[in-house]
């Protein structure tokens, strides 16, 4: 009994050898292809650091990253485009209603101190 366990226990390991071996063949390959895409990725990346860009496309793509941040970080990518607009209309609201009264704030404590 003991002999026929460890013969067994023999052809498990060479049979979990042999998928180790064949599983790093398959990797190895998966590998080769991952760094074919990665060169071509990096490939790209440079080119677009080379491409000269104007200031006017850094100003508007500057503004497409801080609308993304804002629609994220406020959740407003979930909403419908009429709630998104009411939710805006009432930001930009209390927005200038905070600016209206910090000038309206300054101007009342100028007057006192001059």
């Amino acid at each position: 009994r003991e002999e026929a366990a460890s013969g067994a226990m023999r052809t498990r390991a060479a049979k979990t050898r042999e998928e180790e071996k064949t599983q790093s063949v398959e990797s190895s390959e998966n590998d080769r292809e991952t760094n074919a895409q990665l060169e071509k990725w990096k490939k790209r990346v440079e080119e677009d650091k080379k491409r000269k860009t104007s200031v006017r496309d850094k100003v508007l793509s500057w503004f497409e990253d801080i609308h993304f941040k804002y629609n994220i970080t406020s959740g407003l990518y979930m909403l419908d485009p009429w709630e998104r607009f009411a939710f805006n209309l009432v930001a930009l609201l209390l927005i200038f209603l905070v600016i209206f009264s910090a000038y309206r704030q300054i101007e009342f404590i100028w007057r006192f101190v001059s």
